[in-house]
């Protein structure tokens, strides 16, 4: 039997400043080198960094699914397969706002509270599990998130 996907969204690192940053980062290195205030290897190094670091944010992604048994939540390139929230293991779920200047920025972030999976946005839904360590997603749907959610773990009942 085939498992139902109640829910599908696949996020990506493509806000329009954190490219242009990366872009005037190059720029501001180009010029340095046309300045002579830095070696063509050194510019060839920070260049190789630079794009080391785009290529991340550009194969980075974060991928939800709302199946019938729980929530999936994967980031590549970390993980190798999604990580499961059971729908037993929620004492609560909700739609909420995110602060990247609260936890660090974007990402996977710990915290001593749980856990958070962000790639932009200021919205999500965090899952409150029944240990007391919570889920938090981020989402550029929340609301149909928390929906297919809801409808899901009717169903279960």
């Amino acid at each position: 039997m085939e498992t139902e996907v109640h829910f599908r969204e696949t996020q990506a690192f493509d806000q329009r400043w954190l490219w242009g940053l990366l872009g005037l980062r190059a720029l501001a290195d180009f010029v340095s080198l046309a300045r002579g205030k830095r070696s063509a290897r050194e510019t060839v190094g920070r260049l190789a960094t630079l794009g080391a670091v785009a290529l991340f944010f550009r194969v980075a992604t974060l991928r939800t699914e709302v199946r019938d048994d729980g929530v999936y939540v994967a980031f590549a390139p970390f993980h190798r397969s999604a990580k499961r929230v059971p729908f037993s293991d929620l004492a609560d779920v909700q739609a909420t706002g995110y602060s990247p200047l609260r936890y660090g920025g974007w990402g996977i972030r710990w915290s001593p509270s749980g856990i958070a999976y962000t790639v932009s946005g200021k919205t999500g839904v965090r899952f409150e599990r029944t240990g007391g360590k919570s889920v938090f997603v981020g989402s550029e749907r929340p609301d149909e998130l928390l929906a297919a959610v809801q409808e899901a773990t009717k169903e279960m009942k």
